[in-house]
């Protein structure tokens, strides 16, 4: 009988709390690393799912690849997506993620945008059971831009309080540093996963519910190899529990 008691404590135990491991990662447009490389670098670090900005989509600088799905390959995950900002060289450039898990459902918003590179924003629902609730990750690359700061960051935190989702977490480039008033207005909505008080303009927040636990965050600087030979940007992972 004690054993069995065990046995049911466990399996409570690890369907009220899973583990999560999410990257955001502007890779630079492919200019430095094809996906395959990205792909084999980051596959040591284990993410789950990762946010990407900056991605080439079989332009002639990429020798007219899916820089998405060679990551997708390269990790053996088969669910990944693309979302086109503007037509470029050929090809297409914009955002993507890849995922380990299902993905069950896929919201897209354009944000006010200056310019031919219409800044997007892209939120995918992993699969219910996985995690027993609706986990949504939200990905998105704002402008440097100064002049459509303030309407691009009103409407981003508008449609991404609109997503539907038990948890939220809100990725990308964001192109502001901390010291911001932009950073400021982003933190009342949403929690920063990173702890250090250090310049970065590549961010995960968290939603301000109780239904997820931050084990750790990092860069990713040093480990095995020069991380500036892939791209002009460093990898930020952070891994958390979904209660």
């Amino acid at each position: 009988m004690k054993k069995i008691i065990t046995v049911l404590f466990f399996l409570t135990y690890i369907l009220e709390a899973k583990n999560l491991k999410i990257m955001t990662y502007n890779i630079y447009g492919g200019r430095l690393a094809n996906g395959t490389t990205i792909g084999r670098n980051i596959k040591k670090f284990d993410p789950d799912f990762i946010s990407l900005q900056e991605v080439d989509y079989y332009t002639k600088r990429s020798n007219f690849n899916d820089i998405v799905k060679d990551i997708a390959q390269e990790l053996n995950y088969s669910y990944y997506y693309f979302k086109k900002s503007r037509d470029y060289d050929s090809g297409e450039f914009g955002i993507g993620f890849v995922s380990r898990y299902p993905i069950e459902k896929i919201f897209e918003y354009e944000l006010p945008s200056i310019g031919v590179e219409k800044r997007q924003v892209i939120a995918a629902q992993i699969d219910e059971k996985i995690f027993s609730k609706k986990v949504l990750i939200i990905d998105t690359h704002l402008d440097y831009n100064p002049n459509i700061k303030p309407k691009e960051v009103e409407a981003l935190l508008n449609i991404t309080a609109e997503f539907p989702g038990d948890v939220k977490f809100l990725t990308g480039d964001f192109n502001l540093l901390p010291t911001t008033e932009y950073y400021q207005q982003i933190i009342k909505e949403w929690n920063d996963t990173y702890l250090f008080d250090e310049p970065r303009i590549d961010y995960i927040f968290g939603d301000k519910t109780n239904n997820w636990n931050l084990r750790s965050s990092k860069f990713i600087k040093d480990e095995y190899l020069d991380w500036s030979t892939l791209s002009d940007h460093f990898p930020y992972m952070i891994n958390v529990d979904i209660k």
